[in-house]
């Protein structure tokens, strides 16, 4: 079974992460296709055992469901990347392991 996914609209990371979250019922090759007009992630699966028609087509399903999936994940985690920082740093700075003006560089 071969996919296509069009690098406009998913990273090649979403679809590796996605591959990679199949790993256990099919094996992936992942490529890159470019072209004057577009550039594709093509992805061949192979399944690691026989599956019908329909086991066939609802792993496609699946797969390209958590392709979006994880492309949404990657949007997310950029978009919330300064909080994430700040609150990180913050809760840190509480700790002690950072040495800043008001906390002494060893205790």
């Amino acid at each position: 079974m071969n996919l296509k996914f069009d690098s406009r609209a998913f990273s090649l990371l979403a679809v590796q992460k996605a591959c990679h979250r199949f790993s256990n019922v099919a094996s992936f090759e992942v490529a890159i296709e470019e072209s004057p007009s577009a550039t594709t992630i093509s992805v061949s699966v192979s399944p690691l055992v026989e599956k019908s028609a329909e086991g066939l087509t609802y792993l496609e399903r699946r797969l390209r469901n958590e392709v979006l999936d994880q492309q949404l994940r990657e949007q997310i985690r950029s978009q919330t990347e300064g909080v994430r920082n700040l609150i990180l740093s913050h809760a840190f700075s509480k700790t002690g392991l950072i040495a800043g003006a008001d906390t002494p560089a060893s205790l």
